[in-house]
């Protein structure tokens, strides 16, 4: 536009220097042109985030190991579970026994030792599926393998089940933003009992505007990490029924953390 009025503005300077009188010219205003600008994401394999205490950016640590699923909707990673070494008890009552803090490492600059860390159990999961305009999701567990004997075939804690208590959701990197679910979303935050043959719903986010992201199921975390110790830890508990006779020796159980589209 700028290069058409100054051309039209000198021809009509020569003309009235010649002394002939020229109707007057009007400089035409062209019409608006639009340019189209075009950008294309695209949803392959996403990363895994760095391995961290649960709702906490840093530091890395060695444990657990994440799921090489390259799933967008997927757990990411269970803590183990130690129930600790505990007397064979006398008499038939019901009994509980806590898990111990979770133990791990961080991760050490090459050629240096491994600093030990104590930390909260905790489920990390993400939803960063970006084909729709909610990420509504749900998570449940189940005990799919009650506690057996892992010398003595058939011998199981039978009717045992784990009790997750002061359950709380936070952002996998620790700073929640507008995406992180809100405490409604966990179905039972005092206590969450986990038994065979049936899946407890622990989270389930159908907030608008909410689930987009990596985010941690976290049991009992403590301000003070000092506090992550065997008395005072409480997180997680064994029950196992009266009338259980129990064997000497090591029981393995297993729970299986499913994450489901909920929208």
């Amino acid at each position: 536009m700028k290069n058409i009025t100054k051309l039209t503005t000198a021809a009509l300077l020569g003309t009235i220097a010649l002394g002939v009188v020229a109707p007057a010219a009007h400089a035409e205003t062209s019409p608006d042109v639009i340019g189209k600008g075009h950008i294309e994401f695209k949803q392959e394999k996403p990363e895994n985030p760095d391995p961290t205490p649960g709702g906490e950016e840093g530091p890395e640590i060695t444990k657990p190991t994440p799921n090489p699923d390259p799933n967008p909707l997927k757990i990411v990673s269970v803590t183990e579970m130690d129930f600790d070494i505990n007397e064979v008890p006398v008499g038939n009552a019901a009994r509980s026994y806590d898990v111990l803090p979770f133990e791990t490492t961080e991760v050490a600059p090459e050629g240096e030792e491994e600093t030990p860390l104590k930390t909260a159990h905790f489920v990390r999961y993400m939803d960063v599926r970006a084909d729709g305009f909610e990420n509504h999701h749900t998570i449940k567990a189940k005990l799919t393998q009650q506690f057996a004997h892992n010398d003595h075939e058939g011998k199981f804690l039978d009717g045992a089940k784990l009790l997750y208590k002061k359950i709380t959701l936070e952002a996998g990197n620790g700073t929640n933003d507008t995406n992180t679910p809100s405490a409604t979303a966990v179905e039972d935050a005092a206590s969450a009992e986990i038994k065979e043959d049936v899946q407890t719903i622990i989270v389930e986010n159908k907030e608008a505007g909410k689930g987009r992201g990596v985010f941690d199921i976290i049991f009992d975390k403590k301000a003070d990490k000092s506090e992550y110790t065997k008395e005072a830890y409480r997180g997680v508990s064994l029950e196992v029924p009266a009338a259980v006779n129990m064997l000497t020796g090591v029981y393995t159980g297993e729970v299986t953390w499913t994450i489901e589209d909920a929208r």
